[in-house]
């Protein structure tokens, strides 16, 4: 038997009323979900587990069967286990965001989406004014990189920061890190406006008009611990493609290989179909693959209805569309296909409330929906606790 999660990141969402009080999945048009779910079984799940913050590292931990409550030891630290960094026991490591200041205001969370080659450039900038033998930045892809402090003395339970996209209009001086041991992490910030503001980089980009990186934003502060491997909870091999560290790095931690695609990018731009034809060669030779697509995820936080509702269209026709017909070569099979989280246009943010999913293949019951949305889901089914979905996917008790 093969199994294959597809994640549609941040697909879930609220009725609007633009869209004449539907959500996004059940405006847009989905022909290959809604095909699918006539034949699966549909119902809700909370993956965010109650006084975590919602997020693509919690929710992940919680489809890959780990109970975050329990496994969960800060982004930052999956980032930086899929960047190749070797972490110490001591070491913290944080997400490091490029982001878009405006007098005094959190304009941008992405920069503008930099581009990598752009970004690598500013971050081996910060490095060279700002690193030493505790501090150093470390560059990843687009505005995502990592900031790591070397063997210190930082109270990770005494800490709290805050997402940028979280906070999008707002003032960045009412959500710079707080708590003991933490000015470190403020003068960082703040030096780096005084660095960035005048690169040559963001000269450029403001003449083109485009959003300057001209600040940063530290946040998902953790330490790394060891993780049963998937393999020894459930006695599969597997592996992950993504575009986002985040996912990648928990697929590392727990023992799952990471698939590198050339041309994903985590936005409406990234190489749908080599990262379909990873997954299917990946499931050739593996048990398990989750297969992960940020693009309505960053589509939510810009607040674009539109863009959302292309990137739902985009996820259906050119990841659902193209891998369903393959499943059948690849002999018995069960498919989960859900999103992570809500991202809710309206707010720009997370949400914990629950979301909906649809399991199909081999043995699976369907349920008689007639859809895949958020209101054909509801009142179904409802798993209360996200981690055990994936005992559904693998029928287990």
């Amino acid at each position: 038997m093969k199994y294959l999660i597809i994640i549609g990141d941040g697909m879930a969402d609220y009725p609007l009323r633009e869209l004449e009080r539907k959500t996004p999945l059940q405006f847009a048009r989905i022909p290959w979900l809604d095909k699918i779910a006539r034949r699966s079984f549909i119902g809700q799940v909370k993956t965010i587990p109650k006084g975590l913050k919602p997020g693509s590292d919690i929710a992940t931990l919680s489809i890959l069967g780990y109970n975050p409550i329990e496994f969960y030891f800060g982004r930052g630290a999956f980032e930086a286990i899929n960047m190749g960094i070797d972490l110490g026991k001591e070491d913290v490591a944080l997400r490091c965001n490029l982001i878009t200041e405006d007098n005094g205001i959190l304009a941008d969370y992405s920069a503008g989406h930099i581009r990598t080659s752009e970004a690598e450039v500013l971050i081996d900038f910060l490095n060279s004014k700002l690193a030493d033998e505790k501090i150093k930045f470390y560059p990843g892809v687009g505005y995502r990189h990592i900031l790591i402090l070397k063997d210190f003395n930082l109270n990770l339970k005494q800490i709290s920061t805050t997402p940028p996209h979280d906070i999008l209009g707002k003032k960045i001086k009412e959500y710079l890190p707080f708590g003991e041991n933490s000015q470190i992490l403020r003068e960082l910030v703040i030096d780096s406006k005084l660095l960035l503001r005048d690169h040559r980089i963001n000269r450029v980009r403001i003449d083109l008009g485009e959003n300057p990186a001209n600040m940063i934003w530290l946040w998902g502060e953790g330490r790394k611990k060891n993780l049963p491997s998937f393999k020894e909870r459930f006695g599969l091999s597997g592996a992950v493609i993504s575009a986002v560290d985040i996912v990648k790095g928990i697929g590392k931690a727990i023992g799952l290989t990471s698939i590198e695609v050339e041309g994903a990018t985590g936005y409406l731009d990234t190489n749908y179909s080599g990262k379909v034809s990873a997954t299917i060669n990946s499931l050739k030779q593996k048990d398990f693959a989750l297969l992960h697509i940020e693009a309505p995820d960053e589509a939510s936080h810009s607040g674009q209805t539109k863009l959302k509702i292309k990137a739902i269209e985009e996820f259906d026709k050119n990841v659902i569309g193209r891998i369903f017909p393959f499943l059948s070569d690849l002999g018995a099979y069960r498919l989960l296909i859900l999103s992570d989280h809500i991202t809710s246009l309206k707010s720009r943010t997370h949400s914990a409330d629950p979301v909906p999913f649809l399991l199909f293949g081999k043995g699976i019951k369907p349920n008689k929906a007639d859809s895949f949305d958020e209101i054909a889901a509801k009142g179904r089914f409802y798993l209360k606790k996200g981690y055990k979905l994936i005992n559904l996917l693998f029928e287990r008790r």
